[in-house]
């Protein structure tokens, strides 16, 4: 009898047909579109990228949030390749192409920083917010206990979002803070409306979902990722908005 075991040779027909899986990722992106409405709504600044005029400290500290973000989750996503082959090497190989593209991006957001007068050292010296340590803890308990489909969930949402409303905040961020100042951004932005990212996590998701189950966690984890981005958004408000309007008073 062979022992060997997880290296994917199981369940290589997906679960999903190619007609499911769309009408799969059509309920997602409903899902998604709803959860952007409740973000407007109930996050605070969660429009002000948009807006004509930009908060400077806001701004700076979000891009420096932003590349501990990609920094530490890099770490998770890689450990999770190990657990996608696991399972379905098809999956893995599409999930290494799209971490190989987005696994150097902080140095986009590092760029910018220095562009609005924050060098790389101050960034280094600035620790994260709460919020991103326990996202990137999120992570680490998925591939623990649930396994890697949680944390690809959080590459769609993104994703998702980015192609979504990222264009517009271009625009937006061009006028308000310059378009010579914003050049890595946009070349993020870039990156994941030509190369197709959304669509790059969808396939590793049809590959990972093999129940009925596991649409329901993937729906579950849209819902948990986005509660804790809006603790992010939170906790960025009230500590350059709330906080220098608190010690102005």
């Amino acid at each position: 009898m062979n022992r060997v075991k997880n290296v994917g040779l199981e369940h290589r027909t997906p679960f999903l047909s190619a007609a499911a899986s769309e009408k799969l990722r059509g309920e997602i992106d409903t899902i998604i579109d709803r959860q952007i409405e409740q973000w407007y709504e109930t996050v605070p600044y969660a429009a002000h990228l948009e807006g004509k005029t930009v908060d400077s400290e806001y701004y700076r500290r979000h891009l420096i949030e932003t590349a501990w973000r990609i920094r530490l989750l890099r770490v998770a996503e890689s450990k999770a390749l190990a657990e996608i082959a696991k399972r379905s090497p098809e999956a893995a190989q599409v999930w290494a192409n799209y971490e190989r593209e987005e696994m150097l991006h902080d140095e986009l957001f590092i760029q910018d920083l220095a562009r609005a007068g924050v060098p790389r050292e101050q960034f280094l010296a600035t620790e994260p917010y709460l919020s991103t340590k326990l996202l990137s803890g999120f992570f680490s308990y998925l591939l623990d206990h649930e396994g890697p489909l949680g944390v690809v969930a959080y590459s769609y949402l993104v994703e998702y979002v980015n192609v979504k409303l990222e264009p517009n905040k271009i625009e937006a961020l061009k006028q308000s803070v310059g378009e010579v100042n914003i050049a890595g951004q946009v070349s993020h932005s870039h990156t994941d409306i030509n190369d197709d990212h959304p669509g790059e996590v969808w396939q590793t998701i049809r590959h990972l979902v093999r129940s009925e189950a596991d649409v329901h966690n993937l729906k579950r984890y849209l819902a948990e990722h986005q509660a804790v981005l809006a603790m992010y958004f939170k906790e960025l408000h009230d500590d350059k908005i709330l906080n220098e309007r608190l010690n102005a008073a």
